[in-house]
């Protein structure tokens, strides 16, 4: 299937996330950021928000655990002309650098299902809980992370797993939908001096 954004065409296979409007939302987040440094997507599904990145000036690593989706990235990236490094990983499990910004659409429903494109586990935080968990151990002294979250997630519930895992947090998108409200945090590591 195709999806078409501004100058950016892709090619999405049926196993593969299709970009939506938590993509959207994060990709117009990603509009008010400096891209000029080394970057890491996590889940990069389709490969849309590397690429988007990647003609952003960005050094983009992007990883996913699906097989279809890192073949996916490899080809919409030499199909938009953009250059970046993408390989299989369960989250952190394979990636050794660290990194300036680590961008996330995790799924983040709550259900249940084997999905792993959507299902977040019964509170929706399952995935979300094991990458804070280990996001820090990846991240640059000055470095951020963009993650999308769902109303549905809890919002309070993942500011809180945060800032216990000492990050200081900014909402800096929000957009209303039928069915929950999506919500982009900002979050900062606050290293003590």
């Amino acid at each position: 299937m195709k999806f078409y954004h501004g100058d950016i065409i892709l090619d999405v296979p049926e196993t593969v996330y299709y970009p939506r409007e938590d993509s959207l939302l994060l990709a117009k987040a990603l509009e008010n950021e400096s891209l000029k440094k080394k970057v890491l997507e996590i889940g990069c599904g389709s490969g849309f928000l590397s690429i988007v990145m990647a003609k952003k000036g960005a050094e983009v690593t992007a990883v996913d655990g699906s097989k279809d989706a890192v073949e996916a990235t490899r080809l919409n990236a030499k199909k938009n002309d953009v250059s970046l490094t993408c390989f299989g990983s369960d989250l952190f499990s394979s990636v050794t650098s660290k990194f300036d910004l680590i961008v996330f659409n995790p799924p983040y429903l709550p259900d249940e299902s084997n999905d792993a494109t959507y299902s977040g586990g019964k509170t929706g935080r399952k995935v979300i809980e094991k990458f804070i968990e280990n996001t820090k151990d990846f991240l640059e002294r000055d470095g951020k992370i963009l993650l999308l979250i769902s109303s549905l997630t809890g919002e309070n519930e993942v500011l809180s797993l945060f800032h216990n895992c000492g990050f200081k947090t900014t909402i800096v998108a929000r957009e209303k939908i039928p069915w929950e409200e999506l919500i982009v945090i900002d979050c900062n590591f606050r290293y003590e001096i």
